[in-house]
C-alpha cells in the first residue's frame, strides 16, 4: 500500500484550494454575465470589447516599459538606470526593479525586533506582503518595516555573474564571430545611423575597417573620427565611450 507523506497531503489540500477559489470565480462571472445577458444581450458585448481594449492598452503599455529598460531607460522618467546584478535602479526618480533569491530567503525586520522569513515579498500603498510557497502569510503595515533583507547565496551570486558575463559576449559587427570578454583585438566603434548611438564590437582592425567602408556615418556627425563624449548629435545610450577605438583617418573614406 502507498502511504502519503504529510507534505503530500498539504500540497493536495493547497491545490484544492486554489482549485475551489478559481471555481468559485468563475461561477460568480458566469452569474454577472448571465444576469447582464438577460437584462441587455449587448452589455456583454461590450464589456468584451472594453476588456479586450483594456488588454491590448495594457501590453502595449508593458512592451514599451521593456523597451525602455532594455534600452537602459528608466520606464517612468526616461532617464539612465544602474545596473547591478540583480537590481536595477533608477537615480533620478527612484524608479527600480529587482531579483528575488530563488534559492535564499527574504527577512522582514519589523520595529520591535521581531523578523518575518519568507520566499518573497510585495509592496503594495500599505502593506508587505510575504509570500512563501504562492501563498501571502503575513500582510504587514508598511510603517511598521524597518528594512527587508535578502539572503543570497553565494552560488546564485556567482551563477549571475556567470551569466552577465556571458550576455556582455557579442559576435563582431562583421565577420560574426564569437567574442570574449577581455579580449586584446576587440575593438569597438560607437556610431549613429539614426536617432540613437549603437555599439559595434569587431574582432580585429580589419573587420573594423570593413564595416566601416560599408557602412558610411552622416558627414555632420562624423562618427568614426569624432569622440562620442564631445557630440550631441544623437540620443546616446552608452554613458562610458572611454573605450572606443578609433582607426586612422585614412582608413575610411
Amino acid at each position: 500500500m502507498l502511504k502519503i507523506t504529510k507534505k503530500q497531503r498539504e500540497r493536495g489540500e493547497k491545490e484544492r484550494e486554489r482549485t475551489i477559489a478559481r471555481v468559485s470565480q468563475d461561477e460568480e462571472l458566469e452569474e454577472h454575465l448571465s444576469l447582464l445577458s438577460a437584462e441587455d444581450r449587448s452589455a456583454v458585448e461590450r464589456i468584451t470589447r472594453e476588456v479586450d481594449s483594456k488588454i491590448v492598452e495594457a501590453a502595449r503599455e508593458s512592451a514599451k516599459e521593456l523597451k525602455m529598460i532594455e534600452e537602459g531607460r528608466c520606464p517612468e522618467c526616461g532617464k539612465k538606470v544602474r545596473r547591478f546584478l540583480f537590481t536595477t535602479i533608477c537615480e533620478h526618480c527612484g524608479w527600480s526593479s529587482f531579483l528575488r533569491p530563488q534559492q535564499g530567503r527574504t527577512m522582514v525586520h519589523l520595529r520591535g525586533g521581531a523578523t518575518l522569513v519568507c520566499e518573497e515579498t510585495f509592496c503594495t500603498p500599505d502593506e508587505v506582503l510575504c509570500v512563501t510557497d504562492d501563498v501571502v502569510r503575513y500582510r504587514v503595515p508598511r510603517d511598521q518595516v524597518v528594512f527587508i533583507e535578502f539572503d543570497w547565496p553565494e552560488e546564485e551570486i556567482g551563477e549571475r555573474r556567470t551569466q552577465l558575463a556571458r550576455q556582455e559576449q557579442g559576435q563582431c559587427s562583421w565577420c560574426t564571430r564569437t567574442l570574449h570578454g577581455g579580449d586584446p583585438e576587440v575593438r569597438t566603434t560607437f556610431a549613429a545611423f539614426g536617432l540613437h548611438q549603437e555599439r559595434y564590437l569587431f574582432c580585429s582592425e580589419k573587420c573594423q575597417e570593413s564595416f566601416q567602408k560599408q557602412y558610411a556615418t552622416r558627414i555632420h556627425r562624423d562618427c568614426y573620427h569624432r569622440d562620442c563624449s564631445k557630440c550631441n548629435e544623437c540620443i546616446k545610450r552608452f554613458e562610458d565611450t572611454s573605450y572606443e577605438t578609433f582607426l586612422e583617418e585614412e582608413f575610411v573614406h
